[in-house]
């Protein structure tokens, strides 16, 4: 139990990081302007239901009349314009980038074993960090 216990420790304090990331940071902050924002959320509301709607229908096998069409791709339009919730799909966006990426690490470490993962560690600590800088 004591070994759980620790694993789980660690776990947490992953989740401390990941939650101080400058990225999981401002989705949340976004997350609860949405909250605030009836005009937005709404049209989020309604896109997210018409994509039900569509996803119901493709697994029935049902097709889309050209009404259902016509209001998706409004939707779809107007989601994608509108400034705050291109914000957030982009916070989003990263964020889940983010977590794929811890994911994918996780997944390195199970197959990994421990002394190669600690090894890397050191060797990443002691070599200078590179910078990518990509323009935006």
């Amino acid at each position: 139990m004591a070994d759980v216990d620790a694993l789980i420790s660690q776990a947490k304090k992953l989740g401390a990081a990941i939650g101080q990331q400058a990225v999981v940071r401002h989705y949340r902050e976004l997350s609860r302007q949405l909250d605030l924002d009836i005009g937005a959320r709404s049209l989020l509301e309604q896109f997210q239901q018409a994509m039900e709607v569509l996803a119901v229908k493709e697994a029935t096998g049902q097709p889309l009349d050209l009404a259902e069409k016509q209001k998706i791709q409004s939707l779809q339009q107007s989601v994608s314009i509108h400034p705050f919730l291109k914000k957030l799909i982009d916070a989003q966006i990263e964020y889940m980038d983010l977590m794929r990426d811890v994911q994918t690490g996780i997944t390195e470490g199970l197959n990994q074993p421990a002394d190669a993962i600690i090894a890397d560690d050191n060797a990443r600590s002691e070599a200078p960090a590179s910078r990518l800088i990509i323009p935006g």
